[in-house]
């Protein structure tokens, strides 16, 4: 699975808006902006006012971007409500006490030139050579600040994702995940019935959900049978063969996985994966470890990990020892096994020694934050980690989604209450 691929064609449907604004471009459209006779007050925002200059400023980023058509009057609209709705915004802020510190602001300054390759002098000089005021193009960085440390605070407030809005997002995108996939699967037909009646479809249902439970429960799946439904080994298929309801359940499952019931024209369907190849897969390792841990307010914390290691080295049994001695309440319960998981999540000497010990030998007492351990690779393998990265991909696009969307209302919200004049022209 091309990961990168996919993650633009999510990205493409749900169009995450960026909160980083392009300040430099607005400045350079602003070397008449002083002029007195643009200064004259178009607006009030609550106890703020909005200068014409300004409203001319933000317009001629907007038209030089390509953000806005060519009718004037439009464009100088959408420039006074993105300065009110900017005013709101820092008011707001300010009540809260958001408030950059000089450091800050000077090192978003310092950032900006870098990124136009120049030093601090340079870019004061680059700044002056276009009519742009120092100290003016530092306050809207101060405001950029302002309004970025507003929406991360906002954000922390809410918006959740479902797992049900992550599988929506993928299955929107199924044909384009599967692409040059094929797929070999075996399926559980049970045939839709000959005479259509509200009895015999949910019975159809009914009896395909118990065949899937059967299958679920560790049953051959090629054995499993009921009536005139049996399986039947498909082979391999490439993905572009299969309909977009198998599709869309395959993206949802590992090899050896069993689907959920789906439907077609042909009856309801139990589908079992056996393997799948092709496409651009995200490979992942994974490590089996079990430990035993004494955590460093232990009274003699070393002596302790060294002494019972010595007794494994005796022949010990390391699940009674774990049980009975490991600080890690989480995995001593399971004789110390911590199960499968990526070596990364780990920390970086536990994940060190995880992945280069040799299989099923105890390790040299390791030392990490947590204390002491003393560990054992019960196993390593290779695992197909496409679906998962997916998953994060997409929980994070719909994230950003929602926050952007929320903050937006939020905004709307304090247009709404907000004492708002329009002086005439």
């Amino acid at each position: 699975m091309d990961m990168n691929k996919t993650a633009a064609q999510i990205k493409q449907k749900v169009n995450p808006a960026t909160w980083v604004a392009v300040i430099l471009l607005g400045f350079s459209m602003t070397a008449n902006a002083a002029d007195t006779s643009l200064d004259r007050v178009v607006a009030v925002v609550n106890k703020d006012i909005i200068l014409q200059s300004e409203v001319q400023q933000v317009a001629r980023r907007l038209q030089v971007s390509g953000e806005v058509e060519t009718n004037n009057e439009a464009v100088r609209q959408q420039a006074l409500d993105s300065l009110i709705s900017e005013k709101l915004q820092l008011q707001s802020a300010k009540s809260v006490g958001i408030n950059p510190d000089d450091a800050s602001i000077d090192k978003a300054v310092n950032s900006v030139a870098a990124r136009n390759k120049l030093n601090l002098e340079q870019f004061k000089q680059a700044l002056k050579d276009q009519g742009i005021d120092f100290q003016a193009f530092r306050k809207t960085i101060a405001s950029q600040l302002i309004i970025n440390s507003l929406k991360q605070r906002r954000s922390a407030q809410g918006s959740e994702v479902t797992d049900q809005e992550v599988n929506d997002l993928i299955t929107a995108e199924s044909r384009q995940i599967t692409a040059n996939r094929s797929y070999h699967i075996q399926d559980i037909l049970i045939p839709a019935p000959t005479t259509i009646s509200v009895a015999s479809y949910n019975q159809a249902q009914r009896n395909a959900r118990q065949l899937r439970d059967v299958a679920v429960n560790g049953s051959d799946f090629m054995n499993i049978s009921m009536a005139n439904s049996k399986a039947t080994d498909l082979g391999w298929k490439p993905a572009e063969s299969f309909s977009f309801v198998y599709l869309t359940e395959l993206t949802k499952l590992e090899p050896g996985q069993i689907s959920d019931v789906i439907s077609d024209a042909r009856g309801f369907h139990v589908l079992k994966l056996v393997d799948q190849r092709g496409g651009s897969e995200l490979k992942s390792q994974q490590v089996r470890v079990r430990h035993i841990l004494v955590a460093n307010s232990e009274p003699n914390a070393k002596s302790k990990i060294d002494s019972l290691r010595q007794q494994l080295v005796q022949g010990a049994d390391f699940g009674m020892l774990a049980r009975a001695n490991s600080d890690d309440a989480g995995s001593a319960v399971n004789s110390g096994d911590l199960g499968w998981s990526d070596s990364k999540r780990y920390v970086a000497e536990f994940a060190k020694t995880s992945e280069t010990l040799a299989l099923k030998t105890l390790s040299p007492v390791i030392k990490t934050k947590f204390g002491y351990h003393v560990l054992e690779v019960l196993d390593r393998r290779e695992i197909d980690a496409s679906r998962q990265a997916l998953e994060t991909q997409a929980r994070k696009l719909i994230l950003s989604k929602k926050q952007q969307q929320d903050y937006d209302a939020w905004v709307q919200g304090l247009r709404s209450s907000a004492f708002i004049e329009y002086k005439k022209q």
